[in-house]
């Protein structure tokens, strides 16, 4: 195999696993998250916050772990954005995306009670949608793009529907549920570097 065929391989290669280690990521911390909750004693859907599963019991290691381990992995998912990247709003959607990830670990890193955990988790959804809505903008021309749109808006919309109408003073586990489910969709069905997009 030629010098310049083997470092076109390898580029393939490196491709697929930095699209690849985003799908991977969500599952882990979904996955994580879902272990946790039917592993607790104490959590309910209606009443609790998902950072609950981070603060007692065998759950504490499992949540917080899976947060941080699943951010990681996802790292080189925003490598792949940036390098994708054509315009200015290509590098917002990748450096979001990043900070979304970093806030997903800081959530972990700092459980429910310590004085960092709220603004690691308000941001963490925020960017979550901040990252959904540029890729919208910046793809609206493709259905992947208005589609992305609609699950930024609606990753912010589920708030004030969730608590201001649907079940206000319940808990907030299922509109942080819905926001983290709805990130891993972006990033597995309607990111550009989703697995299987075209290059």
């Amino acid at each position: 195999m030629s010098t310049s065929l083997a470092a076109a391989y390898s580029d393939s290669s490196c491709r697929r696993l930095e699209r690849l280690s985003g799908p991977v990521a969500a599952v882990v911390a979904i996955g994580s998250i879902l272990l946790a909750t039917a592993l607790s004693a104490t959590f309910t859907w209606w009443a609790s916050a998902l950072s609950d599963l981070g603060t007692v019991g065998t759950t504490a290691w499992l949540f917080n772990g899976g947060l941080v381990i699943g951010s990681l992995v996802g790292l080189p998912y925003g490598w792949a954005l940036w390098t994708a990247a054509a315009d200015w709003l290509g590098g917002i959607r990748a450096a979001t995306f990043v900070a979304a990830l970093l806030s997903m670990a800081g959530v972990g890193l700092f459980p429910s009670g310590e004085m960092l955990h709220f603004p690691f988790a308000i941001g963490f959804f925020l960017l979550c949608a901040f990252t959904e809505a540029a890729d919208g903008i910046a793809r609206f021309r493709l259905t992947t793009g208005k589609l992305s749109m609609i699950v930024g808006i609606s990753s912010i919309a589920i708030w004030p529907l969730w608590t201001g109408w649907l079940a206000p003073g319940s808990g907030i586990a299922i509109p942080e549920f819905i926001g983290a489910v709805l990130f891993c969709l972006w990033i597995t069905a309607l990111s550009p570097e989703r697995p299987g997009s075209p290059h």
